[in-house]
């Protein structure tokens, strides 16, 4: 018998990074697109719980952050424990092996490679959403990467940024 689970998906958040004893533990959930639309043409997801023990858990915290695109394979463990007198069963990826699948963002340096980041992110996340989930994706991701042109243009020019329009 085998028990191998294998995902590419987007973290929903940051890893959540604590210790077990002297173990560090990530526990972290991934956004995992199934392979086809609903009737109304909207992208559906899972979102599958993650641990990542020792090694990984350290790759996790420091490389890998809220919407980052990884690939993770682990096996399924369930388990499960008493809250209040009901019991609760939890069944979640125990991960092995994870990998990034896109650069670190501390690796973009030029305006240009921003902006195609920023582009990027925008065409993958948009798909599925309506006009107002749209517009808000736009105002996170103007929020995110924005500063990090300004900060481009203030270190070239020495002079306060102009406002640009977004990318796309």
């Amino acid at each position: 018998m085998q028990n191998v689970v294998a995902l590419v998906g987007r973290l929903t958040k940051d890893p959540d990074i604590r210790m077990a004893g002297e173990t560090k533990v990530a526990s972290f959930t991934l956004a995992v697109n199934r392979p086809f639309k609903n009737d109304n043409g909207e992208q559906q997801a899972d979102f599958i719980q993650c641990q990542a023990w020792k090694n990984q858990a350290e790759f996790m915290e420091k490389y890998v952050v809220k919407g980052q695109l990884v690939a993770v394979q682990g096996s399924i463990r369930t388990r499960n424990y008493d809250k209040d007198g009901q019991t609760i069963y939890v069944t979640e990826v125990n991960v092995d092996q994870i990998h990034s699948l896109e650069k670190r963002e501390g690796a973009v340096q030029t305006e240009e490679q921003i902006r195609k980041t920023w582009t990027n992110e925008y065409n993958k996340r948009k798909v599925g959403l309506d006009k107002t989930q749209i517009a808000s994706l736009k105002k996170e991701l103007e929020a995110k990467y924005q500063p990090k042109i300004d900060a481009l243009k203030s270190k070239s020019t020495g002079e306060k940024p102009i406002e640009d329009d977004l990318p796309f």
